[in-house]
């Protein structure tokens, strides 16, 4: 990444792989915009890294919230280089049935709260021709997932909406990089943790390093991520009895 201070908007920073990744550019210098939902998370996670991050509390997949959100933005002034929508839910929508709540909640933040940030970032990326989307999908774009049909559902729409700007603004000076993660030590993966799964901070350190590329499509951690896409033929009940190898007994 430039040497060069960014201004950087992520959401989803209260845990995980946002928080990791909003703690790593404030340290090196970046101003950072934060979005989550835990107000309580996100304020002690502002009193440690001070007045280079600033928080906003709101749940991405809430619209009226993302508006306030962006006016406050827009007042201040901040308009980001760098936009990392990392923000996303993976609830159990199947069990004895579809449940739709849950299904429809993953679809407003997965997907709709995305869109929602590029659709008003976009314009004034465009006139200056530049800046840098960046969407966090899964390799659970590429496969069914037990006990889950909307979480893979969003992040295989996540990579398609990615694709079709690439396709649409290649000229534009505007970028469109999609990461599609393997299996993350974090709170959604419920697996077991070994050489495979790598912490969130070299998941956050993996997405620093996009920074600078062209806009692409990019698998992280190489080995899981390129057995997904060399089994790619087998039917998707061989391939869950295989991956099942790297999960506990509870896992997703």
């Amino acid at each position: 990444m430039s040497k060069e201070n960014k201004k950087v908007f992520i959401t989803g920073i209260s845990s995980g792989i946002g928080q990791s990744l909003a703690i790593k550019l404030v340290k090196d210098g970046h101003r950072v915009w934060g979005v989550a939902r835990r107000q309580e998370a996100l304020e002690e996670l502002r009193k440690n890294l001070g007045d280079k991050l600033i928080v906003s509390a709101g749940d991405v997949g809430n619209q009226n919230e993302m508006e306030k959100i962006a006016a406050e933005m827009k007042e201040k002034n901040f308009l980001p280089d760098i936009v990392v929508l990392n923000a996303a839910i993976q609830p159990r929508d199947v069990q004895n049935g579809l449940h739709l709540e849950s299904a429809q909640k993953a679809l407003r933040t997965n997907l709709d709260g995305a869109l929602f940030w590029i659709a008003k970032f976009l314009p004034d990326f465009l006139q200056n021709r530049q800046g840098l989307f960046i969407g966090i999908s899964s390799t659970s774009a590429h496969r069914p997932s037990k006990n889950h049909v909307i979480y893979p559902s969003t992040k295989a729409a996540l990579s398609m909406a990615f694709r079709g700007l690439r396709f649409n603004f290649k000229k534009s000076g505007v970028g469109f990089s999609t990461i599609h993660f393997g299996p993350i030590a974090t709170k959604m993966w419920q697996g077991k943790v070994n050489f495979l799964v790598p912490s969130a901070d070299q998941a956050a350190q993996f997405i620093i390093s996009t920074f600078g590329k062209k806009s692409s499509s990019y698998f992280f951690p190489f080995l899981s991520t390129s057995f997904l896409r060399l089994t790619g033929s087998l039917p998707d009940s061989f391939f869950g009895l295989l991956t099942s190898l790297l999960k506990n007994k509870n896992g997703k």
